[in-house]
């Protein structure tokens, strides 16, 4: 049998792998550019990066910073998602089983990469959003215990009405509190963001996921305005704060909920 420490280095070097291709998809689908052709080329001069300096990581730092080919300043947050992604899925490999760390492993590449996309348009792709909604039905039927049913039906039936609570319950706040403050006060794409996340974890998440993003955001959001000096109405990008909450759900907070709330988890 193969060590487990062995096994979590595994996954940590595949996730930081993953974390590489995760930043090229950060990169380009705003642009509507294809994710695979052409590789990886430095974002300043358009040239193709050696393999021997594209490693994730710790080839940054090799670099200090700068690109190999034209001096140019690299961005500090290829490295961040990278081990960002390694250490996420390092972290659900030795809380699931595989058939499940699979399944949240493809989740969390998804929230990385919509996060990202958010925080540089503001915006969250349909093919991330809707996509993950139709992806976790799916998996729900494939994976009842993704939803803790046995019956594959059972499973679907309520990843679906998950979903359709979520997506529609955030869209209904959104559109009320736009409608009081007369400007836009949420994306459609977070609504549509908190379906994908209600379409794999369930109902039961959503207290969970949307108070402690609403609390996380606050808090960022202060801190933002007063670095800034900004006034009340600038633009924050939320989808990072649904992304987080649904990542500590999966690590802790399902834990924590099932065990004080019992009742509310059959």
């Amino acid at each position: 049998m193969i060590h487990p420490l062995l096994l979590a280095s595994a996954v940590f070097i595949f996730g930081a792998i993953l974390g590489s291709f995760l930043n090229v998809c950060i990169l380009r689908i705003p642009l509507g550019q294809s994710i695979v052709n052409p590789p990886s080329r430095c974002a300043a001069c358009g040239r193709r990066l050696p393999l021997g300096v594209n490693l994730p990581i710790v080839g940054y730092f090799i670099l200090r910073g700068r690109a190999h080919c034209c001096g140019a300043h690299l961005d500090p947050r290829y490295p961040l998602v990278e081990a960002g992604t390694a250490t996420a899925l390092t972290a659900l490999w030795l809380l699931y089983p595989p058939h499940l760390f699979a399944i949240y492993a493809l989740l969390v590449a998804g929230l990385i990469v919509a996060s990202g996309i958010d925080l540089d348009y503001l915006v969250i792709p349909d093919a991330l959003t809707i996509g993950g909604v139709v992806v976790g039905i799916s998996l729900s039927y494939l994976v009842p215990s993704l939803q803790g049913k046995e019956d594959p039906v059972d499973a679907m039936i309520r990843s679906s009405l998950s979903a359709a609570v979520a997506g529609g319950s955030l869209w209904l706040i959104a559109r009320t509190a736009s409608w009081f403050l007369q400007k836009e006060a949420m994306g459609i794409g977070d609504a549509k963001l908190l379906a994908a996340l209600a379409a794999f974890l369930g109902w039961q998440s959503l207290p969970f996921i949307l108070a402690v993003s609403s609390l996380i955001g606050t808090i960022v959001g202060i801190g933002i305005l007063k670095q800034r000096k900004q006034k009340l109405g600038v633009k924050v990008p939320f989808g990072p704060y649904l992304a987080l909450a649904a990542y500590l759900w999966l690590v802790g907070g399902a834990t924590l909920a099932s065990k004080y709330l019992p009742n509310n988890f059959q």
